[in-house]
């Protein structure tokens, strides 16, 4: 499995759980990490898997510039010049590194999804039988994004994606391109995780009632502002008394801080940074938050907190949250960029008591479909399937 970079992450931490699937399969694992400086996560490996460190950015890539050719005719003077010159780079780095690494595998999987895991496998760094690629979200997301992703996963083949929301549409756009997609939910195996009471009566005693949001500061993918702004509301609009905790880190919590500040929101707004204890947060809290403005996945935070029977109000976002929510069947759904909208439906599950009530009970229920058990056995079907095309 290819990672790029293993920090503290959804994506990182799904790959952790299926390292985990593939090991009770019967397969021996082993990890690349192509961006070594970020390595705290390789500690939640449940077993001692062997990880190897190679650097290898995006930047390198050259599919990553593939979008210069449509933007004006300079871009598509420069796009063969930089397409050529590091599939140069990538020819000379592939040969290197397979003096040093001459193990064969029988598949070997993209797991990080971005253009330096992608680029990596599709070029045959690793020596293997088949070749496969996650994508974190809907086939069409990614391909809005980027031709590059589209070059790439011709050449990998085997895709395995989250929700098939518009894929027909993509394929025939793409002229009809044969790729081999596979839909499989994400596992979860945070309910396995102990908890300590103590600091979950701890966490009651000084919060009381809290809202939880367990994201990485990083503007669009996660709107921290629109969940800010709904406490506001709340606080102000709706009379509830009901603090926010922020667990996480990234490039935009510096920003977020000062947000916070010029709203006056400090009392009542907590940045916890990164917790490797997240599961005694989501069992002290008293509703999930979640908010983002461009495409999520499946959110492992919302399945993560459906593992403990909690209720959340999350953004109506592409693609993710509907896909687990449904049409707010497990939980309830708000307009995306409204914080008006979100403080409302808040308010209502923080109120209703029978109504939070039921969504404990939902929650649970829909847990089910992202078991470990459910999701090894189809991963177990799919990787079968791989092997004998």
């Amino acid at each position: 499995m290819v990672f790029d970079g293993l920090q503290v992450g959804g994506i990182e931490r799904v790959g952790v759980d299926y390292v985990s699937l593939l090991e009770n399969i019967g397969h021996d694992v082993e990890v690349v990490n192509l961006n070594p400086k970020h390595r705290e996560f390789e500690t939640e490996f449940r077993n001692k898997i062997n990880v190897k460190h190679y650097y290898f950015p995006r930047k390198l890539c050259g599919e990553q510039y593939a979008q210069l050719i449509k933007q004006n005719f300079m871009g598509r003077v420069l796009y063969p010049i930089i397409s050529i010159l590091l599939n140069c780079y990538i020819w000379i780095a592939k040969v290197l590194f397979r003096l040093k690494n001459r193990q064969r595998y029988d598949i070997v999987i993209a797991f990080s999804g971005h253009f330096n895991d992608l680029t990596f496998v599709a070029h045959n760094f690793l020596k293997s039988k088949k070749k496969m690629a996650w994508l974190h979200g809907a086939l069409y997301g990614y391909l809005l994004i980027s031709d590059g992703y589209y070059n790439l996963y011709k050449k990998i083949g085997n895709l395995v994606c989250l929700v098939d929301d518009a894929q027909d549409e993509a394929l025939i756009y793409n002229h009809n391109t044969t790729l081999r997609i596979n839909k499989l939910y994400n596992p979860t195996f945070i309910a396995d995780k102990e908890i300590n009471i103590k600091n979950v009566e701890k966490l009651k005693r000084k919060y009381g009632n809290f809202l939880l949001m367990v994201a990485r500061f990083e503007y669009p993918h996660k709107d921290h502002y629109t969940v800010c702004k709904a406490l506001e509301i709340l606080r102000r609009e709706f009379s509830d008394e009901v603090q926010l905790l922020l667990i996480g880190s990234g490039p935009e919590e510096a920003a977020v801080r000062e947000y916070v500040k010029e709203k006056h929101l400090e009392k009542y707004i907590h940045f916890l940074g990164t917790k490797f204890n997240v599961q005694d947060y989501y069992t002290a809290a008293r509703l999930l938050v979640h908010a983002s403005v461009a495409g999520e996945g499946l959110p492992t935070v919302q399945l993560e907190a459906m593992a403990y029977g909690l209720p959340q109000v999350v953004t109506d976002s592409k693609v993710g949250p509907r896909e687990i929510l449904g049409n707010n069947e497990y939980g309830l759904l708000s307009k995306v960029k409204d914080p008006y909208d979100m403080a409302k439906q808040i308010h209502k599950m923080l109120n209703d008591n029978a109504l939070y009530q039921h969504y404990v009970k939902k929650s649970m229920e829909r847990i089910k479909d992202f078991q470990p058990d459910a999701i090894q056995r189809d991963l177990e079907k799919i990787l079968l399937e791989v092997m004998e095309r």
